[in-house]
């Protein structure tokens, strides 16, 4: 193959000569020059490789943590497509997933909750029974199940869902936790923790969901979930609450005490949701762009008004 390379190393093309220095392919450090006819300017790529030597120890320690990472969401979230199948995989599915989901519900039902379970007057611990279980079916699908599924099982896709679902909730927690033990150690005001750490703490699940389904092209879907989370909180999340509250102090009264802040976050509230009804339908159900902005300054403000409130009381 002819590269247009004379006997100096230097490359022709047409009637122009190209000076530059050509030290093979294996060198990874090429600097070619074209003469001011051609057009084109330097190009070194020792530059190239300096940079990308930078990035090869990050990219190393990325992986190194990646892979424990990976490992353990494959444990515990079943695959749906069936190329990804693996029986190892699914067995050890059906083995975690339900002690995992058992987990979660733990403020419901103890964890160490007794039962009679096989031998007569002999009790032993919720979780161990139902891994006992688990275990035993997994044993049993690993055995007898050699093949994928033709196709996508619901059980599997519904499963799969909820485990995300699970661990998305789990790393929310987590990282909320760790933000109120800094903000007790920097002894922040409880009121401003539930503001800004609680606050982000419960909506850090949606805003991973929400700008993940709008990327994937559904932004209808998106903006549905925006409202239906919150939603889902205020009539269902603070209802059952509210019921459980009522029926420890009953006949008597729940008596509500209100803080400034609640009361702030109320107005702003009902300014962001009219706001955005009555943009989105004069605009003819087309979301604006500047509407996203109005928002987040909207937000900005709520906080720094917040602030201001939480500093004048502590």
């Amino acid at each position: 193959m002819d590269l247009g390379l004379d006997n100096g190393g230097k490359l022709k093309r047409g009637g122009s000569e190209v000076v530059g220095d050509v030290y093979g392919v294996d060198d990874r450090k090429v600097s070619i020059e074209i003469d001011s006819g051609s057009g084109i300017g330097f190009v070194d790529f020792d530059k190239q490789q300096t940079r990308f030597g930078i990035r090869r120890p990050f990219d190393k320690i990325s992986k190194t943590w990646e892979v424990p990472v990976s490992i353990m969401l494959k444990l515990t979230i079943p695959q749906s497509s069936p190329s990804e199948w693996n029986r190892f995989y699914r067995s050890a599915n059906i083995a975690l997933c339900p002690i995992l989901l058992m987990y979660s519900c733990k403020s419901f039902v103890p964890l160490n909750h007794s039962i009679v379970f096989l031998l007569p007057n002999v009790h032993f611990p919720l979780w161990l029974v139902i891994l006992f279980a688990s275990s035993s079916f997994a044993l049993v699908h690993f055995v007898l199940e050699k093949k994928p599924p033709k196709t996508e099982q619901m059980p599997v896709v519904l499963i799969g869902f909820i485990m995300s679902v699970f661990w998305i909730s789990t790393m929310a927690g987590e990282l909320l936790n760790c933000l109120a033990a800094l903000g007790s150690l920097l002894e922040v005001p409880p009121s401003l923790l539930g503001l800004t750490v609680l606050a982000w703490g419960n909506s850090v699940g949606d805003l991973v969901a929400d700008v993940a389904v709008a990327k994937a092209g559904q932004p209808a879907m998106a903006m549905a979930g925006c409202f239906a989370g919150p939603m889902f909180n205020m009539l269902f999340g603070l209802g059952t609450a509210l019921v459980i509250q009522t029926a420890n102090v009953y006949p008597e009264a729940y008596e509500l005490q209100f803080h400034v802040s609640i009361v702030v976050a109320f107005v702003f509230l009902i300014l962001s949701l009219m706001g955005s009804l009555l943009v989105v339908t004069w605009c003819r159900f087309h979301v604006p762009r500047f509407l996203g902005f109005c928002l987040v300054g909207l937000y900005v403000f709520f906080i720094a008004l917040s602030l201001i409130i939480a500093k004048l009381q502590f």
